[in-house]
């Protein structure tokens, strides 16, 4: 007689019990498939890149020294507060809302804050932008390629940390909010509460962005103008349908933009200037100093942005020849404008780059369906076209391994040490020759590079008068300016003028200005205390006595400005 089995055999559970059991307790929408992981990479990856940027050594750091200056003193200034030449200038503070938010980084952390700020601003900005394009054409592959290219196009000041970023966000927060409002509350309805629905909720959102926008930076105007070409555009079609001025006022279409127009300037004027600021940014691109610095030249197709334009307008060519979406009298408006404005002034693409993607953005979705891309796709990856939860799972751990590998762990994970400084701080930044300035103060004022007098004015010895910075340029006085720019192109005019402005002691970088460098090198009134391989530091073997310097600015000027351009580095 067999005895028991007294060890229990282990049995596994079939596919239909596996089942039952395992059923996933997610929605339908939760699962995923390969091209969700596809662009999740991409997004990623974008995010990434502006995680690791360096922060350059121009004018970020005059802004960052101009609202600490505020959280300071609890008010805005009114004069030039670093640059004791510009002294008695009138000061409009345009950007002091991103001055403040770039100061309170770095007074919540360390310079690393700046990145951090940096690459949540600028990937959230485009995924704004991306979700506006996805209203547009209802295409997620469209919306995120029209944002890339977008990127792409401005590609020359993707690395830019200023308060330009803020204002970017506000206005790829705007063609959202009328993407969005056109969209979901029934623009093309015919229930007239639907539309009045939709016009009620876009026109306060369009308020709240420019109240935002004037007090962050003072590039509220180009939203303005915005709103503007599409009024112009919808009274072009009414002219031409109706022939007649009356019209307007019984078209809701023209009714919305023109109120939104309204209201985007009278959200503008939400500022301690009131009026004035929108004056001032009218008037400001005709600042005669401007003419010196490169972002404010024309267009010019040998240049890396006008590799960029010029390739856009390729691909404008090609869409719209091939597209066969109506074009709207608006996007011509406001297409036609900032060609004209990039054109003008190379600067104008960070603005012209969104502008070009939404008015192409229904094109390059026709285009594409005629061409049968999502098809084609398909039919050549088979593998990421089903949903399932593990593509979702592989998503999430994508997420967390990019905040991992970024340098914004160290706020989510609060570990890991600070990058250090040449992995922080771009390729020229005078680290060195700056430490030396701290440890040898210069008395009265210093000629300096303007690209290095941002950093100085915020890193170097306290209350160092420097010549001019990259935030000064406009607020200086032309005579002044143009003093400056002979002392560092000229080797025959610049002792005069360094003994007009009672200058002991000069900084010259070896790679912008070689000329001063080596003149300054072999002066027999000079001497050179300091060299690395960014700069050198020389003082006046003879020191001069210090006058005030409302006294230096007082003679007149004997040079002729030279017609050369600033040579400032491109933030790299």
């Amino acid at each position: 007689m067999s005895s028991p089995d007294t060890n229990p055999r282990l049995t596994l559970p079939n596919d239909e019990e596996l089942s039952q059991v395992l059923t996933p307790k997610l929605p339908a929408w939760c699962a995923l498939n390969g091209w969700h992981f596809v662009a999740v990479a991409g997004v990623a990856l974008f995010f990434a890149y502006h995680s690791y940027l360096h922060l350059f050594y121009s004018d970020l750091w005059g802004h960052v020294a101009y609202g600490e200056w505020i959280l300071q003193h609890q008010q805005l200034p009114t004069e030039e507060p670093f640059v004791p030449l510009a002294a008695g200038v009138p000061v409009i503070a345009t950007a002091w809302g991103g001055q403040v938010l770039l100061a309170l980084a770095v007074r919540t952390g360390d310079h690393e804050w700046l990145s951090h700020l940096f690459a949540i601003t600028v990937w959230v900005s485009y995924l704004i932008l991306a979700r506006a394009f996805w209203f547009r054409t209802r295409h997620g592959g469209v919306a995120l390629l029209g944002a890339f290219v977008a990127w792409c196009i401005s590609w020359g000041r993707h690395a830019i940390i200023r308060p330009e970023i803020f204002g970017v966000l506000c206005f790829f927060t705007l063609i959202w909010l009328l993407a969005r409002g056109r969209v979901e509350f029934g623009a093309t309805a015919d229930d007239l509460g639907a539309k009045k629905l939709r016009g009620r909720v876009t026109l306060v959102g369009i308020g709240v962005v420019f109240a935002a926008w004037a007090n962050l930076h003072g590039s509220a105007i180009v939203g303005v103008v915005y709103l503007g070409c599409y009024l112009w555009g919808r009274s072009v079609e009414l002219l031409w349908r109706h022939r007649n001025w009356s019209s307007f006022w019984t078209d809701s279409d023209w009714q919305f933009w023109f109120r939104a127009t309204l209201i985007a300037v009278l959200g503008m004027c939400c500022n301690p200037y009131g009026i004035d600021l929108f004056i001032h940014t009218l008037l400001f691109a005709n600042h005669p100093n401007l003419k010196d610095i490169i972002e404010w030249f024309p267009l010019t197709m040998d240049s890396p942005t006008g590799i960029t334009v010029g390739a856009s307008w390729v691909l404008a060519a090609v869409l719209l020849r091939y597209s066969r979406v109506t074009m709207r009298a608006g996007d011509v408006c406001v297409l036609g404008f900032f060609i004209w404005a990039v054109s003008t002034k190379i600067r104008m693409v960070a603005w012209y780059s969104p502008v070009l993607m939404w008015v192409l953005a229904p094109h390059l979705a026709d285009v594409l369906v005629r061409v049968e891309f999502d098809r084609r796709r398909r039919e050549l990856l088979p593998i990421l076209s089903p949903t399932s939860f593990r593509w979702s799972a592989i998503v999430v751990l994508l997420a967390w391994v990019t905040v991992c590998f970024t340098p914004i762990s160290r706020l989510v994970l609060g570990n890991g040490k600070p990058r250090e400084e040449r992995q922080l701080y771009s390729k020229g930044t005078p680290l060195e020759l700056t430490r030396y300035l701290r440890e040898h103060p210069p008395q009265g004022l210093v000629c300096v590079p303007q690209w290095w007098g941002d950093w100085l004015a915020w890193q170097g010895p306290p209350k160092m008068n420097v010549m001019a910075t990259t935030n000064s340029v406009h607020i200086l006085p032309p005579q002044v300016w143009n003093d400056y720019l002979n002392i560092g192109r000229t080797q025959v005019s610049a002792e005069m003028l360094l003994t007009r402005y009672r200058a002991n002691t000069v900084v010259a970088c070896k790679k912008m200005q070689q000329g001063l460098a080596q003149w300054i090198s072999s002066s027999p009134a000079w001497e050179v205390t300091y060299e690395d391989e960014d700069g050198l530091v020389a003082i006046r073997r003879s020191a001069l006595p210090i006058p005030k310097p409302e006294d230096a600015c007082s003679h007149e000027s004997n040079s002729e400005p030279r017609e050369e351009p600033v040579e400032q580095p491109a933030a790299t």
